[in-house]
């Protein structure tokens, strides 16, 4: 059972092949959550990855693929803590900050 602010409790549910202890299964759900804020809300924030147009044959496959590579070459780019936004605009803007990032991807 979860609650927010003066909400309504919410009961979740979540199924398992194996039998855990209550805080294992909370610990293994924050660590799914983790991911999916991380990875995926960057992807749609600064890919724009819910609003592809993508869908025939490969192409939605592919389009994860890239930019997900984007991604892993955007997050090596920059030693400082500058945003992902900042770091795209600068590849957009200097070819050289553009080949340095690549030229980084291991």
């Amino acid at each position: 059972t979860s609650r927010r602010d003066q909400a309504r409790p919410l009961m979740r549910l979540f199924m398992a092949s194996t039998l855990m202890s209550p805080q294992r299964a909370l610990d293994l759900t924050r660590a799914h959550w983790h991911i999916e804020n991380g990875l995926h809300w960057m992807l749609d924030v600064h890919f724009d990855e819910d609003l592809s147009r993508a869908r025939k044959d490969n192409a939605p496959a592919n389009t994860a693929l890239l930019n997900r590579l984007a991604r892993n070459i955007l997050q090596t780019a920059d030693a400082a803590k500058v945003p992902i936004s900042h770091r795209i605009k600068k590849c957009a803007w200097n070819d050289d900050y553009l080949i340095n990032a690549i030229t980084h991807m291991r």
